[in-house]
């Protein structure tokens, strides 16, 4: 379906760079167009991300578990911790190809939903675009994404645990979602904040599961 995992030059790291450094309110902006029936399958919504590299497939299944409009729809959350993990497990295991049940890509919601939510998130995807550029390049290398790929696979997991408690998938979700813009804007500082963000919500879902 995509070419988000291709090798690196070492070929050794995850491909982080598939389509260049983006911008957040462009790719959702993008995203929204492709909703122009009355409802969209998640095949669709990643067929409309083809080619692009793992942090706006990482992005899109964290923020629709959190935006109020899509996340409180029956399944949604189930659904797009399954996703998060599933692309988590390949971005680490730097899959050529991103692979999917066909049980999951007819996984469908509302067009009009999933267009209220981009437009609930847009604002603030604007203020973020105008903070965020590429800057600390090497930790787009090896061994760095090795590390990053794995957090993102502990936090899918994760998201699953929080999900026993009514809006708790947030927590973790929200440290990915911080780790996703970093790898679409490319910006190593973003990607730090997440990984910290990420590692005090695991403290918080332990407390929640407890």
């Amino acid at each position: 379906m995509t070419d988000a995992g291709r090798s690196g030059p070492s070929g050794d790291a995850p491909d982080t760079d598939a389509d260049g450094p983006q911008k957040l309110e462009a790719l959702f902006n993008e995203l929204a167009a492709a909703a122009d029936g009355t409802s969209i399958t998640l095949g669709e919504i990643l067929d409309a991300l083809e080619k692009r590299s793992f942090g706006p497939l990482l992005l899109l299944p964290t923020l629709v578990s959190i935006m109020p409009v899509i996340g409180m729809l029956p399944g949604v959350t189930w659904a797009m911790s399954g996703l998060t993990l599933l692309i988590s497990l390949h971005f680490l295991a730097n899959s050529r190809r991103l692979w999917l049940p066909q049980r999951v890509r007819r996984f469908e919601v509302s067009a009009d939903a999933f267009r209220r939510g981009v437009d609930w998130v847009r604002p603030w995807l604007r203020r973020v675009d105008q903070v965020i550029e590429p800057r600390f390049h090497i930790l787009f290398d090896w061994p760095w994404t090795m590390g990053f790929a794995a957090l993102c696979v502990v936090m899918s997991l994760a998201m699953f645990a929080a999900s026993i408690v009514p809006g708790g998938v947030v927590v973790p979700a929200l440290g990915i979602v911080i780790m996703a813009a970093g790898l679409t804007v490319r910006d190593g500082l973003v990607l730090v904040l997440g990984a910290i963000a990420s590692a005090s919500a695991l403290w918080a879902v332990w407390l929640i599961v407890g």
